[in-house]
């Protein structure tokens, strides 16, 4: 079972909603899968952390790509060496976090589809990488590849905007997740959602008067 909670939001800086879940070794893959989708359906953020590795098992794509379209910017933080099927879960988030000295376990089978997935969203040096090398991914590496965002120092926290809007965090989200062929509609209907928000018109105002912003979205 995934036990729930939520760090102090002083400790991260957002004050959105948010939810951090932990991924448990002993548990059903896919029945934990299923409650972090089910959480996710709410815009806001969820952070899912990661502490070992635990039984190696695919994860149909049918059941993985529910949490890459989720409604919640996901957040993963990685405390420990991973394979799948925790690994697919993790990159398949919008944003990874490593702990220092932590390895991404590629090579224990074939790619499957949520790792192949997370490989060419990353590009296609990931995609030789894991494809062509089935080596441990240490975070250095993971971070040059494009696979993890940052690798965090000693009692770090996985960084989230500071102030940002839900508005905002959440079209940052879809713009990053957009593929390049869809991507000036989708920056269109961003721009429109943003500005229907207030939040831009009341940045601009607090600019010209030199004052604080006030966002209220």
């Amino acid at each position: 079972m995934l036990a729930t909670g939520c760090r102090r939001e002083a400790d991260w800086g957002y004050t959105g909603p948010m939810k951090t879940v932990e991924w448990r070794t002993e548990e059903s893959p896919q029945s934990q899968l299923d409650t972090l989708c089910g959480l996710a359906t709410r815009p806001g953020v969820l952070h899912a952390r990661f502490v070992a590795s635990g039984e190696i098992r695919d994860l149909a794509w049918k059941a993985l790509e529910p949490w890459t379209r989720s409604r919640a910017v996901t957040v993963a933080e990685v405390g420990s060496d991973l394979a799948s099927p925790g690994l697919d879960v993790a990159l398949c988030s919008d944003l990874v976090y490593l702990h220092p000295g932590v390895r991404l376990l590629f090579g224990q089978g074939e790619p499957t589809a949520g790792l192949l997935w997370a490989l060419g969203r990353a590009g296609r040096a990931a995609l030789a990488r894991g494809l062509l090398d089935s080596a441990p991914v240490a975070g250095d590496e993971a971070v040059r590849l494009g696979l993890a965002q940052r690798v965090l120092q000693d009692g770090e926290l996985p960084l989230v905007p500071r102030d940002a809007s839900l508005v905002a965090l959440t079209t940052a989200r879809d713009l990053m997740r957009s593929s390049t062929g869809a991507r000036s509609d989708l920056e269109l209907a961003a721009f429109k959602l943003l500005f229907s928000s207030g939040d831009p018109g009341e940045g601009a105002r607090a600019f010209l008067e030199r004052r604080a912003p006030e966002f209220t979205d």
